[in-house]
């Protein structure tokens, strides 16, 4: 979107500027735009004269590619196998992420040898054959299961915003491993497993807010390269509309700059509308959107 405002004070007759980017927020009072690098930015809306759409750029393969193995490396399965260029992932069920074939080439041998391998070694472990496409970059395969009849499921939204060292003086405290609690939660009875898959160190982060010595809400940071990628968000129902949530994303946003990240990225499945609405406003854009295919 471009948005044309007003500028005053600068001269004689009127004076305009541009402002290029997603238009995150639009209101009586105030627009929010958020160009393709920076922070966003705040429009008085009085000072707005025109808008206009601008057809977003396609996403480079080259950055879809390196954010899918980021990815992967933040979310490890326990079990992994190299199917050519393929990554078969297994994790007892915990997870799609942690239970699929990630497919970021087009397979050696061809489709059919590939999706028989892929089954046959899901198979042995008793699990359900699934693979994770990489949205655009995968369009190609991703036409040839489903004409397979390989169903899409669980469409999910990429989204990342820049980030930069802050200060963070907040109620939410992050440490570099899970509590007991955080894995109860987190890995809805697969606790052992859970804790395999989401690591403890210096690359991870969990922050957590306790009231009365309760978890009332929780997430968590992974850092791969300059990304940071946050997952598990969640706050339990009697502490929930009291901004728990944004607290913790913030918490981790601070806490994976200052151990190098310059990105932060979300996964967002599709259908959540709302939380999709609420990570635009706090400045994430969508960089592309990517789904399962399950027999």
């Amino acid at each position: 979107m471009a948005v044309r405002i007003r500028l005053d004070g600068v001269g004689p007759g009127p004076r305009f500027t541009d402002i290029t980017g997603e238009l995150i927020e639009v209101g009586a009072e105030r627009w929010r735009v958020l160009p393709a690098t920076g922070a966003a930015v705040t429009i008085d809306a009085a000072a707005v004269v025109a808008a206009r759409p601008i057809p977003p750029k396609p996403t480079p393969f080259s950055e879809i590619i390196g954010l899918e193995r980021a990815l992967a490396a933040t979310w490890p399965a326990p079990e992994t196998a190299d199917l050519g260029g393929w990554l078969l992932r297994y994790a007892e069920g915990y997870t799609r992420r942690a239970n699929s074939a990630l497919a970021l080439t087009a397979p050696e041998g061809g489709t059919d040898a590939a999706l028989a391998a892929v089954e046959a070694w899901y198979g042995e472990r008793g699990a359900r054959p699934l693979i994770a496409t990489a949205g655009p970059v995968t369009k190609r395969l991703d036409q040839e299961l489903a004409a397979r009849g390989w169903e899409a499921e669980a469409e999910t939204a990429v989204l990342v915003r820049p980030i930069g060292p802050v200060a963070y003086g907040g109620e939410a405290v992050v440490r570099d491993a899970p509590s007991a609690r955080f894995l109860e939660l987190a890995g809805r009875g697969r606790a052992e497993v859970a804790a395999k898959v989401l690591g403890s160190g210096p690359d991870r982060g969990y922050a957590e807010i306790r009231r009365e010595g309760v978890l009332a809400a929780r997430g968590r940071g992974a850092v791969a390269g300059d990304l940071v990628a946050i997952s598990g968000i969640g706050t339990l129902p009697g502490h929930r509309r009291q901004g728990l949530g944004t607290e913790v994303l913030r918490a981790l946003e601070a806490w994976g700059a200052g151990v190098g990240a310059r990105r932060a990225v979300l996964q967002v499945e599709t259908g959540n509308e709302a939380a999709l609405a609420m990570y635009r406003r706090l400045g994430y854009a969508e960089r592309y959107r990517y789904h399962y295919r399950g027999r």
